[in-house]
């Protein structure tokens, strides 16, 4: 096979087709390239027919990439490599062998919907309040179970702490005995039932194993505990395992993904041969060593160093923003001013950390006509949670809008079922009246603690109505539905990483709000809410030939752009604040900011905020401390650290104008967390905008991550993460 134009590590790595052989590949290394010549080097030189090849990914579109590549450079009318993902390559072993688990061939695999269908009968049969246990967030720890290799039983025998994990293993364990009679699996039990399978019955894993001679394993670093012990079953026979990936882009640990499966590649094969790609044919030199330089400073990552033979490039140019307003609208002048002649408005991507970042760059975009698109995303007011608080405001300005009422009335859970909707959708008809009035009415067959909840979100709107009719402001009734529905504690309860982003993005509906506020004369509810719906209406992007690229930065991976802006460079927004408690999270945040890097071909720029708002308060920011771990001479523009009027400890100060020294728990505290960690204690006395005086009684977490309790009166008691809920000290 030619193999002219592979450099001598990729040349490696495909020659080498026995035995276990580690692929370090570094971002944009070709590492695709390399596993589909390895594919042809086995079929062509070696004479190993093509269905005796394993090559397993990720994602769907992974796995067809590599399936054409593979067309391209071989005959395989006959016959062809077998390339799947995970899930696909345990759905078509488990059609085949699942009868000896008690499986029929024609069993249904349930996805996320029916999953939390299914949950959610099982807590009715139980008796169990849905609010308390939340179909999706079971379903989750289910799903994070067997990812973690733990069956419903072992999920039983390590969670028996107090009387809710007990419950939530006798929903775990009814709920897989459920699926068990109904001959359904869910999309974790497809990898954790072949694991089993192979465990329990050798001689099927045999088959398997002569079966594929040589698997392959891309995004290696992206495995989670149980698709490593599949892939170790599959080659422990053979030993012929290639796996592919790069420890320094393993960004997914909350979806189970963990890195030390790759970092310990070689010592679960002590003989494995390790080749390093660590040619980047991507991006400039500038971009590449920069990205070198801050993921260096990471700990837990195997020795390579990124390069590139491609031209110095442009510095990276660094710019201070007062606000996000205008560091939005300082990026779209770039990318205007940048589009002349036979550029493309799809030759620059703009990354944010969170998707609340989102709202601004939108607005601005809007505002001046450049078409954009929301890459593996919403656009900001097409997002659940935003949908829902624009409900619960609609129902205030307009109480017989029966569709708003009906979309929030229970949401967050508050125990209103579909019967008792059912019921009140009827009673409206039978007494002609709107369903909004019913909810203070005495409806039939409807249970008094049901009623009881239903007088509750009556009397939550008629306050509302009563402040609107009041003129107070549109912010303020926001934040008064956010706390009285209990959608910000239900956010903050889950606690896991998509909730807080659903809080992030309802924390940017108020900051939104605050800001029309502030630019409006006469500003209304009226006013806005039909703003946002001629916003919602407008859904020209689908014929868009040409538009900016607007992006999380996990979403980024995989991707390249021209020119790439990375906007919100700030401590508690990149790294992100809930990362900041550990090592292991910042550890992830530095590497997240490295796949940012060098998703740049020619120019990247980075900015940061002076100030943002929190629930529409105003607060000062720190740059973010990845900006210090790069080199001046990579750097461009004005930086005036004294220019963020924010006290910074004392450090040497690095080239780069930003300080090093300090550990970095001491060195990049927020303003929100220095404030908490120097004052919040028990016993004090603190004010809520909603709730008024009340004393703390405990206090869990650290930095941003900081939750108190607080008592207000005899009974009440609720608890708030100080990164997104202002507490006046009184005492």
């Amino acid at each position: 096979m030619d193999l002219t134009g592979l450099n001598p590590e990729q040349t490696k790595a495909v020659v080498t087709v026995d035995g276990p052989v580690l692929i370090l590949a570094g971002a944009g290394s070709g590492k695709t390239r390399v596993i589909t010549y390895r594919i042809a080097k086995l079929v062509i030189d070696e004479k190993v027919y093509p269905n005796r090849i394993l090559a397993v990914t990720f994602t769907n579109k992974a796995a067809q990439e590599m399936r054409e590549r593979c067309h391209s450079l071989l005959d395989t009318s006959n016959s062809e490599p077998f390339i799947k993902t995970f899930h696909s390559l345990c759905l078509y072993i488990l059609r085949r062998e699942g009868k000896v688990l008690g499986l029929g061939s024609n069993f249904t695999v349930y996805d996320s919907d029916m999953q939390e269908s299914l949950i959610k009968e099982i807590l009715k049969k139980k008796d169990l309040d849905t609010k308390e246990f939340r179909p999706a967030h079971l379903g989750n720890l289910f799903s994070g179970a067997k990812d973690s290799f733990q069956t419903a039983e072992d999920y039983s025998r390590k969670n028996d702490h107090d009387s809710y994990a007990r419950t939530v293993s006798e929903v775990f364990l009814a709920y897989e005995n459920e699926k068990q009679k109904r001959n359904a699996l869910d999309f974790g039990d497809l990898i954790l039932k072949t694991v089993l399978l192979f465990r329990d019955f050798p001689l099927i894993l045999e088959k398997y194993q002569n079966q594929w001679k040589y698997v392959m394993v891309d995004e290696y670093q992206d495995t989670n505990k149980i698709q490593y012990h599949l892939v170790k079953q599959l080659a422990s026979s053979h030993r012929n395992i290639c796996v592919v990936g790069d420890d320094d882009q393993s960004i997914y640990s909350w979806r189970g993904a963990d890195i030390s499966n790759i970092l310990n590649f070689s010592s679960d094969y002590p003989d494995a041969l390790i080749v390093k790609l660590e040619e980047n044919y991507r991006s400039t030199k500038t971009i590449i060593e920069t990205a070198a330089s801050i993921i260096s400073n990471n700990s837990r990552r195997t020795d390579k160093t990124l390069r590139t033979n491609n031209p110095q490039g442009e510095k990276i140019r660094v710019t201070a923003y007062q606000n996000e307003t205008e560091e939005s609208a300082g990026i779209l002048q770039k990318i205007v001013k940048y589009k002349t002649g036979n550029t493309r408005y799809s030759d620059n991507a703009v990354f944010y950390r969170t998707n609340s970042q989102s709202r601004y760059f939108e607005e601005a975009f809007r505002k001046k006509g450049i078409p954009y698109k929301i890459f593996g995303g919403f656009r900001f007011f097409d997002r659940k949670e935003v949908k829902d608080l624009v409900a619960y405001l609609s129902v205030i300005v307009n109480p017989v809008d029966s569709t708003s009422l009906l979309r929030i009335i229970n949401s967050p859970p508050r125990g209103i079922g579909d019967t008792t909707i059912g019921r009140l959708t009827q009673f409206s008809i039978d007494e002609g009246i709107s369903l909004f009035e019913c909810l203070s009415r005495k409806i039939p067959d409807v249970k008094k603690g049901t009623a009881g909840k239903l007088k509750d979100l009556s009397k939550l709107f008629e306050d509302m109505i009563e402040e609107h009719e009041k003129k107070a402001s549109p912010s303020e009734i926001t934040y008064e539905v956010l706390e009285r529905s209990g959608y910000r504690e239900f956010l903050e309860n889950e606690g896991t990483e998509e909730a807080i982003s659903r809080l992030e993005n309802l924390n940017e509906f108020v900051n939104a709000l605050k800001e029309y506020e502030e630019t409006t004369p006469d500003p209304s509810l009226e006013e806005y809410l039909g703003n946002i719906s001629l916003i919602t209406s407008e859904d020209n992007t689908k014929d868009l030939a040409d538009y900016v690229i607007l992006m999380t930065v996990h979403n980024a991976k995989g991707l390249e752009f021209k020119n790439v802006y990375m906007a919100g460079m700030e401590e508690g927004t990149f790294p992100h604040f809930l990362a900041s408690d550990s090592k292991d999270g910042l550890e992830e945040e530095r590497r997240l900011c490295y796949v940012a890097v060098t998703r740049a071909r020619e120019k990247l720029e980075i900015s940061v905020s002076r100030y943002t708002r929190k629930f529409g308060e105003v607060e000062a920011r720190i740059p973010s401390r990845f900006l210090e771990e790069i080199p001046k001479e990579y750097l461009i523009g004005e930086w005036i650290e004294s220019a963020y009027g924010v006290r910074r400890p004392e450090r040497t100060p690095q080239a780069s104008g930003i300080s090093t020294k300090g550990t970095p728990e001491d060195k990049y505290e927020s303003i929100s967390a220095q404030k908490s960690s120097g004052e919040y204690r028990v016993g004090i006395r603190v004010r809520h905008k909603v709730y008024g005086e009340g004393k703390i009684i405990s206090i869990s977490g650290t930095g941003d991550n900081r939750k108190v309790e607080v008592r207000f009166g005899a009974h009440t008691e609720k608890k708030f993460l100080l990164a997104y809920t202002p507490l006046e000290i009184i005492s």
